[in-house]
């Protein structure tokens, strides 16, 4: 699988998929938390599972033309769904 960079607004947030190795970022940690995970292949994505913080850290893929980051005009072919911290957020990704 090729690396993956996803983005989020609304709280904002990062993360660069490597891998079973996700660096999640935000602004108060800008260097970002890696995070190992178990990956498993999904019908057009995946999912990878951790824990960060003691916390349950689950970011899910799946493949969607014209993903929007809801703050620019760019467009992204891949859809995320977040959760850490116990709180569930949205995004988008593309290759890098």
């Amino acid at each position: 699988m090729a690396p993956l960079r996803a983005v989020g607004t609304e709280p904002f947030w990062g993360a660069r998929i490597q891998g079973r190795c996700v660096t999640y970022s935000h602004p108060e940690n800008q260097q970002g938390s890696r995070v190992w995970t178990r990956y498993t292949a999904q019908p057009g994505g995946g999912r990878w599972i951790g824990a960060l913080d003691g916390r349950r850290f689950e970011l899910v893929t799946r493949a969607e033309s014209g993903c929007s980051d809801g703050m620019s005009d760019k467009t992204y072919p891949i859809a995320v769904e977040l959760l850490v911290g116990g709180e569930r957020r949205t995004g988008c990704a593309e290759p890098v």
